[in-house]
C-alpha cells in the first residue's frame, strides 16, 4: 500500500514539473509520516510567481492537520481550486518536510483566457435556447465547468426538438499561450417524431386527453422534457396515478411512449351536518343544518367534472348549485365551464347566478379564466309599513351582470390532506348593477324609484390563499387567508352583499350570518396527523368585516373564532367531528352555545 500511496503522491504533486532534488528522500519521510500519522502537522504555503494575498483571496485552505494524510489531501484541493479558476499550470515546485512542518512552494502560473468560443455547425435555434453568446466568452477564464453546462444546455436543447441522440463536443481547439479559441460542435442524430401512446392498467380515460394534458402528440418532435415530466404531470390529475414508470421505445424515427396507469377514487359523495343552539330563538329548538355534495370526476373519460351540492344552512333557507367543467376542447389548452346557483333566503328574496367561463389550461390544473357572470335577485316580501314611513328599505330587486378574470395557482404533496404547498386563487370582475321595480313597492310608493339611479358600476375582489408548512414528522400547520370586497359608486343592499360565517369560512358563528360589503379572513390552524387521511386539529379564524349597506352607516367589526376537531378514515369512509365559539365586538364567547358540526365523506 505504501509504494501505491507515494506513487500517486508523484504522480500528482510532480507531474508537470521537474522533482527537485530531495524530492525522493520527501517522499519517504511524508509517506512515514502518514503511517505514524501521531502529531499535528503544519503547512506553510509559498506562492513563487504570485503574492500570498492573491492565494488567500483565491483558495481556501487549512494550516493544521491531525495527520499527514489530511495535509497531502488539503494540497490536493488547493490544486483542484486553482485548476477550476483556469490555472491549469499550478503545481507543487517543492515539498520540503521539517519536523512537523511541510514547507511547500506553489507555482500558480498564467490564467488561461478564452480568445473565442465560435459555432461549429449548431442550429442558431439551440444555441439562442441555450443562453450562448460568442462575446459572452471573450476573454473571460476558461473553465472546463463552463464547457461541460453548455454542452449540456445544447444537447437539451436538442433532445427536446426532436433528437434524443445529440450529442455535442468542443473541435478545433488552439492554444496561444494561455489564450484559447475553439469551436462548437453538435452531432444531432436522426430526427424523432411522437407516435403512438400506449396506455395500461384500469383507468377509463380518453387518449385524446392524455395527449393534451401531457402535451405528447402524434407527429410532432420528441421532447425529452415532456416524457421526464410525465409523472410529475400524471401525479397532479386527482382520478388517475402512474403504476409503473414511463418507457419509450425508439422504432424507425419514431417514439412511441407507453403508460401504465391505475384508476384514482376521485369522486366523491359527502354531507356535514351542524347543530347550532337557539340563540334566542322562540321555540328554542336546536337548530340543524346540512350540506350535501355529489362530486363526479373522469366518468365519461374526458377528464370532465361534475358537481352538485344542496344546503340548508338556516330556517327556511336552501341553495342549490349546479356545476359542470370539461377540459381541452377541440384538443386545444381550453376548457369551459359553468355553473348555476339557486339561493333562497327565507322568506324574503331568492337569487338565481349562472357563471359561464373558458379557462386557459396551465400545468397541474392551474388555469387563467375569462367569465361571465348574471345574478337576479328577486324579494319574496316586502316591508312596505318601512317604506310607508320614509325609511330606506335595505333589500331591493336587483340584476348584476360582470366579466371577470379569474386565476387558479396550486401545488399540494396531498390535495385531501396536505402536509406541504399551496393554493392561491384571485378573482376580480367588473360590470352594472340594475335596480329592477317591484309592484308591491309602487303600490305604496309611486315615486320611490324615480330617485334612485337606473345603472351604476361597481367591481369585486376576491381571494384565497393556503400555506402548508410540515411541523416535525407527523405535523402540519395551515396559514390562509381570505378576503372580498365590492366597490360600487352607489350602495350595495343586503341581498347583494357577502354572507360569511360558518363552517366553510369564518368557524364559531352561525352559517351566513355575516353580511358584509368587505371582509379579510385569516386562519391558523394545527394538524396532528395520525394516519393519511386522519388527524387532529385545533384552530383560531380571525376576521375583520366592513357592512356599507345602503341606507346605513358604516359598521366594522372584529369576529373571532377558536375551536378544534378531529377527521378520521375507516373502511366506510372519512368521518369528522369539530366544535367552535366565536366572539365578536359587541359579544364575548359563549362556551354554553358552542357551534358543532359532524362530516363524511365518501370516495368512489
Amino acid at each position: 500500500m505504501g509504494f501505491y500511496l507515494i506513487k500517486y503522491i508523484a504522480c500528482f504533486f510532480f507531474k508537470k514539473r521537474r522533482l527537485k532534488r530531495g524530492g525522493l528522500l520527501l517522499l519517504t519521510v511524508l509517506f512515514t509520516t502518514i503511517s505514524q500519522a501521531q502529531n499535528n502537522r503544519y503547512l506553510h504555503l509559498r506562492p513563487l510567481d504570485k503574492d500570498t494575498a492573491f492565494l488567500q483571496k483565491n483558495t481556501s485552505y487549512q494550516t493544521v492537520f491531525a495527520d499527514s494524510l489530511s495535509l497531502v489531501r488539503q494540497l490536493e484541493n488547493i490544486i483542484q481550486q486553482l485548476h477550476n479558476q483556469s490555472y491549469f499550470e499550478a503545481s507543487f515546485d517543492s515539498l520540503i518536510y521539517r519536523d512537523s512542518t511541510v514547507n511547500a512552494q506553489l507555482h500558480i502560473g498564467q490564467i488561461y483566457e478564452w480568445t473565442s468560443l465560435r459555432n461549429g455547425n449548431v442550429e442558431d435555434s439551440f444555441l439562442s435556447g441555450s443562453g450562448f453568446r460568442e462575446r459572452l466568452y471573450q476573454g473571460k477564464p476558461f473553465r472546463f465547468v463552463d464547457i461541460e453546462k453548455l454542452k449540456k444546455k445544447v444537447v437539451g436543447q436538442a433532445e427536446n426538438n426532436g433528437y434524443p441522440f445529440a450529442s455535442a463536443h468542443i473541435d478545433s481547439i488552439r492554444f496561444d499561450g494561455p489564450k484559447v479559441e475553439a469551436k462548437l460542435f453538435l452531432e444531432k442524430g436522426k430526427l424523432v417524431f411522437f407516435d403512438s401512446l400506449n396506455k395500461t392498467g384500469n383507468v377509463k380515460i380518453s387518449e385524446n386527453y392524455l395527449r393534451s394534458y401531457l402535451g405528447i402528440k402524434a407527429g410532432e418532435p420528441y421532447s425529452r422534457k415532456k416524457v421526464l415530466q410525465v409523472r410529475s404531470r400524471l401525479k397532479e390529475l386527482p382520478f388517475l396515478k402512474e403504476k409503473n414508470s414511463t418507457t419509450v421505445n425508439f422504432v424507425d424515427g419514431k417514439a412511441n411512449v407507453n403508460l401504465s396507469l391505475e384508476k384514482k377514487k376521485a369522486s366523491r359523495f359527502d354531507f356535514l351536518l351542524g347543530l347550532l343552539p337557539s340563540n334566542g330563538r322562540p321555540d328554542k329548538k336546536l337548530l340543524v343544518t346540512g350540506t350535501f355534495n355529489v362530486e363526479m370526476q373522469n366518468q365519461f373519460g374526458l377528464g370532465e367534472r361534475a358537481f352538485v351540492s344542496f344546503e340548508s344552512l338556516r330556517p327556511e333557507t336552501q341553495q342549490l348549485e349546479i356545476a359542470l367543467s370539461y377540459p381541452f376542447v377541440l384538443e386545444l389548452p381550453f376548457g369551459i365551464d359553468a355553473k348555476f346557483n339557486l339561493y333562497k333566503r327565507d322568506s324574503t328574496y331568492i337569487d338565481i347566478i349562472g357563471d359561464f367561463g373558458v379557462q386557459y389550461l396551465f400545468e397541474g390544473g392551474n388555469y387563467l379564466k375569462a367569465f361571465w357572470k348574471g345574478i337576479s335577485s328577486n324579494l319574496i316580501s316586502v316591508d312596505t309599513n318601512a317604506i310607508r314611513q320614509g325609511r330606506f328599505p335595505t333589500l331591493l330587486d336587483v340584476k348584476n351582470r360582470a366579466f371577470g378574470l379569474e386565476a387558479n395557482w396550486q401545488k399540494l404533496d396531498y390535495r385531501s390532506n396536505p402536509r406541504q404547498g399551496w393554493n392561491i386563487l384571485l378573482r376580480g370582475s367588473a360590470g352594472t348593477r340594475q335596480v329592477q321595480r317591484n309592484q308591491a313597492i309602487l303600490k305604496v310608493a309611486e315615486s320611490f324609484y324615480d330617485t334612485l339611479p337606473g345603472k351604476t358600476f361597481r367591481f369585486k375582489l376576491g381571494a384565497t390563499i393556503d400555506r402548508y408548512f410540515p411541523v416535525m414528522e407527523r405535523s402540519a400547520v395551515r396559514a390562509s387567508g381570505r378576503a372580498g370586497a365590492i366597490i360600487s359608486e352607489e350602495g350595495v343592499f343586503q341581498n347583494e352583499q357577502y354572507r360569511i360565517g360558518g363552517n366553510r369560512l369564518l368557524r364559531g358563528f352561525d352559517e351566513e350570518s355575516i353580511f358584509a360589503t368587505f371582509f379579510t379572513v385569516f386562519t391558523l390552524e394545527y394538524r396532528l396527523l395520525i394516519g393519511q387521511n386522519s388527524y387532529f386539529y385545533a384552530f383560531g379564524d380571525y376576521a375583520y368585516t366592513e357592512d356599507r349597506r345602503a341606507g346605513k352607516a358604516l359598521q366594522a367589526d372584529h369576529p373571532f373564532g377558536l375551536g378544534g376537531g378531529i377527521t378520521f378514515e375507516t373502511g366506510a369512509g372519512v368521518f369528522g367531528i369539530s366544535v367552535a365559539v366565536g366572539k365578536t365586538d359587541a359579544a364575548p364567547f359563549d362556551l354554553r352555545n358552542p357551534k358543532i358540526h359532524f362530516g363524511y365523506v365518501s370516495l368512489f
